[in-house]
């Protein structure tokens, strides 16, 4: 019942939010093509990765981002301004935000993948202003993540395929960020994109190195910040080179107290007479220009406390700099920033710490279910584009706690030997590997394996035993290989 209402009323659904909404024809005729193809392909990219919303949650969040976050798509055609615009965007879509009429508009290529990108981007959480660099490149690199996870399951998945199409992913760094933290936390976790929440729920090594290759990214990714992160970099060098000169730095910060401790006296002097505060108010005005004038008195008093404040909070950071243990630490804290913003990283710091983390995981799971999505899970990050791990060890795991639950039939009374012969299923490329099936032979002292998908053969290679092993071989009969 469910399956026929969705495969007749969701497509309504959309078409009148379109027309309501005075999206073109075109606009609308992708807007229906992509429900066309979600609905094709979805329950294969469900079955493959696993870790993914069910079904009927994915379209249901579709239909309400066009509805309540939506207000326009516009296509990009091919020679268009709006294409070349597009050109110049990293990530294959716009969305952009009249700040006048507030107006949320996606700008997409003419293709059903881009559009699906494009309406989860703009339907993402806002950034908060308080964030650090590096936790607005978590920030961005995970929300980025998810538009890619979310195009997948149109961009890879057909009603009979599973091709991975490495080109027209966004950012492989933001896809590989994104898919290690749903495999140890779960997508619904990363929803609201809590950085805090993320790096108190991952261990410090792991959270380390994604914060590393997130900055990384963030800093090509956002030209502005850059330009900011490097004058701020300058200034913590100049100031790094001169606290590794102690004494003359320490001078020089009792200077700058000092003057800082005056500014503050004149300060309190203009703040405790009004009528001396007025004329500085007029004084003020009369020398900028008129859309940097103070609007009155009492607003020209709040900058002034505010720069008070400011003032104060600065000679409590040069009072720190007179203790020598804080000196010390600052010093420190200076150079481990320098480091972590200079030195270069790349992936694969990252994946082996997962793989640190996705091992325990393997030793947490005794239940059946579990067993089999972690079996889908080692495979799919087989395929994950410019990810190149060895996940020998986490097949040699799982498959005796998938043989010992019976959701694999075992082929031998040796661990070893078992994953030997089984280990083709980790490569295997077909939809759901519980169809395949597998026969075995002897050849030249060797086993030969052969895995089927249905009729076709899907893989087929020899495995040689151990010395003075011995196995039962079952001639030309296939096997199911899942319980």
């Amino acid at each position: 019942m469910r399956n026929r209402f969705l495969s007749r009323d969701y497509k309504e659904e959309l078409a009148n939010i379109a027309e309501t909404k005075g999206f073109s024809n075109n606009a609308e005729n992708l807007l229906l093509s992509m429900a066309y193809k979600l609905e094709d392909g979805y329950d294969n990219y469900q079955i493959v990765k696993r870790e993914v919303p069910n079904k009927y949650d994915f379209i249901d969040r579709i239909v309400k981002i066009v509805r309540e976050d939506c207000d326009y798509i516009e296509i990009a055609e091919p020679n268009s301004e709006l294409e070349k615009e597009l050109k110049k965007n990293k990530c294959r879509v716009m969305t952009e935000k009249d700040t006048r009429s507030k107006q949320r508009n996606v700008i997409t290529y003419p293709n059903e993948k881009t559009l699906l990108y494009g309406l989860t981007k703009v339907s993402l959480p806002p950034m908060r202003d308080n964030l650090s660099i590096e936790e607005q490149a978590i920030f961005t690199a995970v929300n980025i993540g998810r538009c890619i996870s979310t195009s997948e399951a149109i961009r890879d998945f057909s009603g009979w395929t599973w091709s991975i199409l490495e080109s027209e992913i966004e950012s492989t760094e933001c896809n590989i960020i994104y898919i290690f933290l749903s495999l140890l936390l779960g997508h619904e976790f990363l929803e609201n994109c809590d950085v805090k929440k993320i790096e108190k729920n991952l261990p410090t090594q792991l959270f380390y190195e994604i914060k590393k290759v997130a900055t990384q990214f963030y800093m090509s990714y956002d030209q502005k910040q850059n330009e900011q992160l490097l004058k701020t970099l300058y200034k913590d060098k100049k100031t790094l080179e001169k606290m590794k000169k102690q004494s003359e730095y320490i001078i020089e910060i009792a200077e700058k107290k000092k003057r800082k401790l005056l500014e503050i006296k004149q300060l309190d002097e203009i703040l405790s007479n009004p009528r001396y505060m007025k004329q500085e108010y007029i004084e003020y005005n009369s020398k900028m220009p008129n859309e940097k004038k103070v609007f009155s008195v009492s607003h020209y008093e709040e900058m002034l406390q505010k720069r008070r404040i400011k003032m104060l909070n600065q000679i409590e950071k040069y009072n720190k700099m007179q203790n020598p243990v804080e000196y010390v630490r600052e010093k420190e804290r200076l150079e481990y920033k320098i480091k972590f913003y200079e030195e270069k990283t790349d992936i694969t710091k990252l994946q082996k710490e997962f793989l640190k983390c996705f091992e325990q995981r393997i030793n947490a799971t005794n239940d059946r279910r579990g067993i089999l999505d972690i079996i889908y899970e080692i495979r799919y990050l087989h395929f994950i584009p410019n990810c190149k791990m060895k996940l020998t060890h986490l097949e040699q795991l799982i498959l005796p706690k998938a043989i010992q639950t019976n959701v694999i039939a075992p082929i031998s009374n040796n661990n070893t030997i078992d994953y030997r012969i089984l280990k083709g299923i980790f490569k295997s490329q077909v939809m759901s590997l519980e169809n395949l099936t597998i026969r075995l032979s002897s050849v030249n002292s060797k086993i030969h394996v052969e895995i089927f998908d249905g009729e076709m053969i899907d893989s087929e290679y020899d495995v040689a035993l151990p010395e003075g092993s011995t196995i039962e071989i079952r001639r030309t009969k296939k096997m199911k290989i899942f319980g």
